[in-house]
């Protein structure tokens, strides 16, 4: 079993339960990679338009307006060509929303069929079922909130999942600190026999499928573990037909006066939400995409809300003590999960066998009293 940590929090940096809605953005940008365009440019698209077919489905307009032009974006991908639309504010659709259904009726052939190629989810020979509510990023609420706001359709959908692919468990796991949570969903789970409810204790990577699942002592091939935010965007296809436009992000920090869980169309700009939501309390600040362990310094004034994001943490700029020569404290042998020496990744012959066992969680940088920078190594850094 991997070693799990509790991350000690800084009081000095914001977290609020505060959620926006910020659906009304002036303009999006689609990314694209290599797709197939099917739309092309000045032409007015509705919500739910095809604009470019991946291998296995289809990526569509979150909003109604006009493409403008492709131009350079970044992500946490880094750049990319993207497509610019611009909103009309009309809210047509392609497809109009039909009548709430009874997901009774819905065949598990194409509720199979649906999952896979929507998805990626594939219910062949799974026997247990693991909603994962967990964040395990300090400072970020994302997936906990999808829970909190969705908990009751989640419920009835898993429900389905547990009776219709004759699964043996569905859990739903949460931390411990997740007391809203917990209080609401043990007022309803008498309802659901198939499920239960996991509370987990605050520690630093439960929220990694390969390690919660061997803390719940189930094997990795017999089971599937579905995050919050993909069980809201199946539940939002199988329940009101609508297609995938929208998303969570959690926006904290110490620079910022409101901190909040933010609904977002996917393809909007990160300035825009800044100058038309944030209230930023100093003029010198670090945007981190991602989380302060994992995450990395971004730019904002290019950077787009995609599915890779869930949180985007606004700090103060401080000046960071420079790396320094190794103390040889032993503190990110101690801490690292997967038994890594984190002290060896400069070496090129060691990086190379042990790159693939690397969660890339950040806990030997964060820990570093010498503030090394051993994350630079795993994305091709040289020696120091």
């Amino acid at each position: 079993m991997a070693k799990l940590i509790e991350i000690v929090k800084d009081e000095t940096i914001k977290v609020s339960s505060n959620i926006i809605n910020y659906d009304k953005p002036s303009t999006i940008y689609i990314p694209y990679n290599n797709y197939t365009s099917l739309i092309n440019l000045n032409t007015k698209v509705a919500i739910g338009t095809p604009l470019f077919k991946t291998k296995n489905n289809l990526i569509t307009s979150p909003i109604s307006g006009t493409t403008k032009k492709y131009q350079k974006v970044t992500t946490l991908k880094g750049e990319l060509y993207a497509l610019e639309i611009i909103n009309d504010y009309e809210e047509s659709k392609r497809i109009k929303p039909q009548k709430k259904i009874s997901l009774n009726k819905i065949l598990k052939a194409n509720l199979e069929k649906l999952l896979n190629l929507e998805f990626n989810l594939d219910f062949t020979n799974k026997k247990n079922l693991i909603l994962n509510a967990i964040d395990d990023e300090p400072y970020v609420l994302t997936q906990n909130f999808y829970l909190l706001l969705n908990y009751e359709g989640f419920l009835e959908i898993l429900d389905k999942f547990a009776k219709m692919f004759a699964l043996d468990q569905v859990i739903i796991c949460l931390k411990d600190t997740s007391s809203e949570n917990i209080s609401k969903l043990l007022e309803c789970l008498g309802m659901y026999p198939n499920i239960e409810l996991k509370i987990l204790p605050n520690l630093y990577l439960l929220g990694n499928k390969t390690i919660l699942l061997k803390y719940l002592n189930l094997n990795t091939e017999s089971s599937l573990v579905i995050p919050t935010g993909v069980l809201y965007d199946i539940y939002n296809l199988i329940k009101r037909n609508r297609q995938k436009t929208d998303k969570l992000i959690t926006i904290s920090g110490n620079a910022l006066a409101n901190p909040s869980i933010i609904k977002v169309k996917i393809g909007t700009s990160l300035i825009d939400i800044i100058n038309d939501i944030i209230n930023l309390n100093t003029k010198e600040v670090t945007y981190i995409a991602g989380g302060l362990l994992t995450g990395k310094v971004i730019d904002p004034s290019n950077f787009i809300i995609d599915d890779d994001i869930d949180s985007v943490l606004i700090m103060k700029t401080k000046n960071s003590p420079p790396s320094t020569k190794c103390l040889e404290c032993g503190a990110c042998l101690d801490v690292c999960p997967v038994n890594i020496n984190p002290l060896l990744l400069s070496n090129p012959n060691y990086l190379a066998k042990v790159k693939s066992k690397c969660l890339k969680c950040g806990l030997c940088s964060y820990i570093c009293p010498a503030y090394i920078n051993f994350n630079k190594y795993l994305n091709g850094g040289d020696h120091e």
